[in-house]
């Protein structure tokens, strides 16, 4: 690569990670930069599968889920953006698998390497690859195609896009147990999801009394609650294993 074409590709790479901080911080933002960067997540996405990906397979919603979190969870000391979020792909499409194959014995690690160029690399990425299509082809579930959309259609009734989810998310332990102890109070004998979901709102006065927790904290994550509440509340099986402390509340 001449000087020329290098410092052009710096300059792209810039550019991308400079709209990445942006999108992080601003949810329409980041709907704006997932819908205009869909062919550019089919490719990564395909390549990290070694399989042709289109928008309507389960493969995609995953990849559309794990670019919202690479996005949040970026910083430039990762370097190039794209190259993280196919690290984040790959990692999710994984998970996936697995959660619809337990009886996968084998363990399969993630390695980034396979977005560095390195030939030798990209071979054993893709016999890593095919041995997970051939493996879990049979035991994929596809039902959680059925569960985003429906998710998507229930959320924007509170007016709550689908990716506030990860947008809004609590990423420091304390917020995460904060969080726990607040959808605890909801899901508390006599629970509260149904004057949450008639009223479209946090009942927070008797949340506050039944947790001590902090307003603040429950007004800054107020719609990541609300969608955690509607997932544990609805029949969201495979998506609700992206809340790690679902089973914790399940079992309230």
């Amino acid at each position: 690569m001449t000087q020329t074409n290098a410092a052009s590709g710096e300059k792209t790479i810039d550019k991308v990670n400079e709209k990445v901080m942006i999108a992080a911080s601003d949810p329409k933002e980041l709907d704006r930069f997932l819908s205009k960067e869909q062919n550019h997540i089919l490719k990564l996405t395909g390549k990290v599968l070694q399989k042709k990906i289109t928008v309507s397979d389960d493969e995609y919603s995953i990849a559309l889920l794990a670019v919202s979190e690479a996005v949040k969870n970026y910083d430039r000391t990762r370097g190039d953006f794209w190259s993280y979020a196919a690290f984040v792909i790959k990692s999710r499409e994984i998970d996936y698998y697995r959660s619809g194959a337990s009886k996968i014995e084998n363990e399969m690690t993630v390695s980034p390497e396979l977005f560095n160029g390195d030939g030798a690399d990209e071979e054993q990425d893709r016999a890593l690859q095919h041995s997970i299509n051939d493996k879990t082809a049979v035991y994929v579930d596809t039902s959680i195609r059925d569960e985003i959309e429906d998710l998507k259609e229930k959320l924007g009734e509170f007016d709550i896009s689908f990716f506030d989810l990860a947008e809004c998310s609590p990423k420091s332990q304390k917020s995460k147990n904060a969080c726990s102890q607040v959808l605890k109070a909801i899901f508390t004998p006599p629970p509260l999801i149904d004057e949450l979901i008639r009223s479209k709102s946090l009942p927070i006065k008797k949340i506050l009394e039944r947790q001590k927790v902090s307003r603040k904290l429950i007004d800054r994550h107020r719609r990541y609650l609300m969608s955690a509440a509607i997932i544990l509340e609805g029949d969201y099986p495979g998506i609700s294993e992206y809340i790690p402390y679902a089973k914790e509340i399940n079992a309230v």
